[in-house]
């Protein structure tokens, strides 16, 4: 399947963008887990690397105060 997709040219995943307008993609194909859809298993998927940066950004930025909402009478 990669080797089709490396012949075709692939793009990443999340964003569409392809590999010459990023640095580096990486290919992975999901495994059998609590939510990934039975189709998913075993498929291609590539993410570039600044999908996985912002990525980073996200999943390490300190976490804003919830509050909550006070509806006025």
């Amino acid at each position: 399947m990669i080797a089709k997709m490396k012949a075709r040219g692939f793009h990443c995943s999340f964003c569409g963008k392809a590999k010459g307008e990023v640095s580096s993609i990486v290919a992975g194909a999901p495994q059998a887990a609590p939510g990934v859809p039975r189709q998913m298993i075993g498929k291609s998927a590539f993410i570039c690397n600044e999908c996985v940066r912002l990525y980073h950004q996200i999943m390490t930025a300190p976490e804003l105060p919830t509050s909550t909402a006070v509806i006025p009478k």
